[in-house]
């Protein structure tokens, strides 16, 4: 987890493209870059303006960019040894996220 201040749309950008990078990816038969792990890319804004009053107002603002690693079934996919022990995984992992949003 990391979290970096930026100040322009080329700062926010060139994170992205660094997170990009770290993205694990593999080939399977449904998917020639299928995600092998998630990903949230989180951009938080702060805005000062100042209200009729002359009063400062602070104006905060998220978006969530979201990547999770590919459910899939392991015999369409072709997941063997590794990969299919992998793809077991992901499955559960996001088994278990879908009950954590459930609770929320």
């Amino acid at each position: 987890l990391e979290e970096v201040q930026v100040h322009s749309k080329r700062e926010v950008y060139q994170i992205l493209e660094k997170g990009s990078a770290k993205r694990q990816t593999a080939a399977t038969l449904m998917n020639a870059h299928s995600s092998r792990s998630h990903t949230v890319f989180t951009v938080t804004v702060h805005m000062k303006e100042s209200s009729v009053e002359g009063e400062e107002v602070l104006r905060i603002g998220k978006l969530n960019l979201v990547d999770l690693a590919g459910s899939e079934n392991v015999g369409r996919s072709g997941a063997m040894d590794k990969r299919a022990r992998e793809a077991g995984n992901i499955n559960q992992s996001l088994l278990t996220l879908g009950r954590v949003i459930t609770c929320l």
